[in-house]
């Protein structure tokens, strides 16, 4: 039997639409360093690197799907973001500061924030074609990555 919870994540991520998946990985992403950065407080290690390690595989999974003969610029300045997400998270790991992990929290929150207002963009002829990430992160599957 298949648990409600998982039954939902399921059916949003099969009815998003490329920029909206866009935007439930930086949602992952940002949850799960708010966690870590609770676990630091707690004390609770387990958790912390846990928590670090599924924000790592989701900042490394947004890196992996950026387009950079279609994004350009704005692909090249994600890519800046999400290696500077990856140091501040092995700087937060060292220093067990859960004071890194919020200052990168809002970083990451803007960027999501911008990729959920082109998502809700009311759709016209000319942002059409915008129904996917052409400067940046491609759905999966989708993705051409330059050379």
């Amino acid at each position: 039997m298949t648990h409600p919870a998982n039954a939902y994540r399921q059916f949003s991520v099969q009815g998003a639409t490329p920029l909206g998946l866009v935007v439930m990985l930086y949602d992952g992403a940002i949850a799960a360093l708010q966690r870590a950065a609770n676990a630091m407080e707690a004390h609770d290690l387990e958790k912390k690197c846990a928590q670090l390690k599924r924000a790592v595989a989701i900042i490394a999974q947004l890196e992996g799907t950026l387009n950079f003969e279609l994004g350009g610029e704005v692909a090249r300045t994600l890519k800046n973001l999400y290696v500077y997400a990856r140091s501040e998270v092995l700087k937060a790991n060292l220093e067990n500061s859960p004071v890194i992990l919020r200052s990168l929290i809002e970083k990451i929150s803007t960027v999501r924030e911008a990729w959920y207002e082109a998502d809700h963009r009311p759709p016209t002829l000319a942002n059409e074609a915008a129904s996917r990430p052409a400067s940046g992160p491609a759905p999966p599957g989708s993705r051409h990555k330059s050379a």
